[in-house]
């Protein structure tokens, strides 16, 4: 856990796209029994706001193996405590979606998650994003594209910046594929930002809490010369855009376009 008062962990090896924004109940449920029942009025620990997105159509590059070429993603996302944070539970992971779409249609879905304790509660956090807590859970939810985990006991309730990313690559030299196409072809990108599920952690007992449907910040990245772009990155808070996509095997020629899927909870 980072003794600093701010923590970020992200990803740019994204695995988001095609999931409902309700996610099945059954899909994250299992090993909770009887726990739902008696963990209730859940509410929100965190509001999610963007204030920066990115969008480079023309990301190339390459070393002495494999070549790429294709698109990135990159957005800012600020997490601020709501004011029913951290009352009636010791932990609780909420996961949002990042739906990327144009004047054409949808594009890509990105993931992110935030997971906050109060008391050490979180024990391990890999980076498949894996979660394990001290009642012995094990929580791995809808896949994402980054996550950060705050404890509680180090942590001063200010804003904490979230990043989410994707690539959308060709290698080797292969043609363009339609999603590279239709985000270079495009006037206009769009964000929306949902929540997925919530998961929520008091002693030994469980939740998980599908979402509803509700769009919390729509966006409009404009197009400029360099790409498109939605608000104000301010220097040296992150790392924008990110100069080194994800290296495939030497035989990969593919586009990596992720998918987004539930994950599974299990109890010891």
């Amino acid at each position: 856990m980072k003794t600093e008062k701010k923590l970020v962990v992200f990803s740019i090896l994204a695995v988001a796209i095609g999931i409902a924004t309700i996610v099945p109940l059954e899909y994250l449920m299992t090993g909770e029994t009887q726990t739902v029942a008696a963990l209730t009025d859940i509410k929100p620990w965190f509001n999610v706001d963007v204030p920066y997105a990115y969008c480079n159509p023309y990301v190339t590059g390459g070393n002495n193996t494999v070549s790429w070429a294709g698109a990135s993603i990159e957005i800012v996302a600020n997490f601020t405590l709501t004011t029913d944070a951290m009352q009636n539970a010791d932990a609780q992971i909420e996961y949002y979606k990042f739906a990327v779409s144009s004047d054409q249609g949808p594009i890509i879905d990105l993931g992110y998650y935030i997971v906050e304790d109060k008391a050490n509660v979180v024990t391990g956090i890999c980076g498949d994003g894996t979660i394990t807590f001290a009642n012995g859970l094990t929580y791995n939810g809808p896949a994402s594209n980054g996550g950060q985990c705050i404890n509680w006991q180090a942590w001063s309730p200010d804003a904490m910046l979230g990043f989410v990313s994707n690539y959308m690559l060709e290698y080797n030299g292969k043609d363009s594929s339609q999603t590279i196409n239709q985000i270079r072809n495009a006037q206009t990108l769009y964000i929306d930002v949902t929540k997925v599920s919530t998961v929520t952690v008091s002693g030994d007992l469980t939740a998980t809490t599908p979402a509803d449907n509700q769009i919390i910040q729509h966006i409009e990245l404009a197009k400029t010369d360099n790409g498109f772009v939605y608000g104000t990155y301010v220097s040296g808070t992150l790392p924008i855009p990110i100069q080194t996509p994800p290296v495939p095997t030497p035989t990969s020629s593919i586009l990596y376009v992720p998918t987004f899927g539930p994950g599974n909870m299990t109890q010891p």
